[in-house]
């Protein structure tokens, strides 16, 4: 099971969004989103997952990546081929596509390879995940991170069913971003067939401690 950090910038800083939306109960976090990346850095995580909430941050990169070495993944509103090559020379190593992105899906894929495009889905309470997980896995995805709306930033659960519908319906490895906020949340993921959890808030308010979380999950 990967650990895996996150980043979500909006005007520069990073933010958790609630619900996924820009709401009151949205934290801002007042350190620079590459002070975040060295604390996570020196907590041992090898993959770091940077959100341009806006796709106004991707001068950020560089900074991010003088301060991390392992792989970043970075997603938010990349919509063409240039904007891609242009992420992976600056530091990304993965990028991460959403639905806006799919009339580039196919090119992207066999320009870049399944190793450098990720699928990010947006999900809520959805019935019909699982199939959209299945579609991105048939055209050609092997990497899903699915971002779990309702429970993004709500520290209470992550959306266990659709997760482990998601997993079983399609052939690519799925990642469950939102809600993680306790160490049964990453078993139960684990149980459910999840590759990697991506966490964010609870990371940033200190309820769980990324070096116990790798030491326990990626290094056993």
């Amino acid at each position: 099971m990967l650990i895996i950090p996150a980043i979500f910038i909006q005007n520069g800083k990073a933010v958790s969004l609630y619900k996924g939306e820009d709401n009151p109960e949205k934290k801002t976090y007042h350190r620079l989103p590459e002070f975040y990346a060295k604390e996570f850095q020196e907590a041992g995580a090898k993959y770091l997952e940077v959100i341009d909430l806006d796709a106004k941050n991707r001068k950020l990169l560089p900074n991010i990546r003088a301060e991390f070495t392992g792989e970043i993944w970075w997603g938010g509103e990349v919509r063409t081929i240039e904007e891609i090559s242009e992420l992976l020379a600056n530091g990304a190593t993965r990028i991460i596509l959403g639905t806006s992105a799919s009339p580039i899906y196919k090119e992207a894929l066999e320009k870049f390879g399944v190793e450098k495009i990720m699928a990010g889905l947006k999900v809520h309470s959805d019935p019909d995940a699982p199939d959209k997980c299945t579609e991105l896995s048939d055209q050609g995805f092997k990497y899903i991170i699915l971002h779990d709306l309702e429970s993004q930033g709500t520290l209470f659960h992550p959306n266990f069913d659709v997760m482990e519908k998601c997993f079983i319906f399609s052939n690519a490895k799925i990642f469950a971003s939102g809600g993680v906020a306790d160490v049964r949340h990453i078993d139960l993921l684990k149980k459910a067939g999840v590759t990697g959890v991506i966490i964010a808030r609870a990371l940033y308010e200190r309820h769980l401690d990324l070096k116990d979380l790798i030491q326990r999950f990626e290094d056993a």
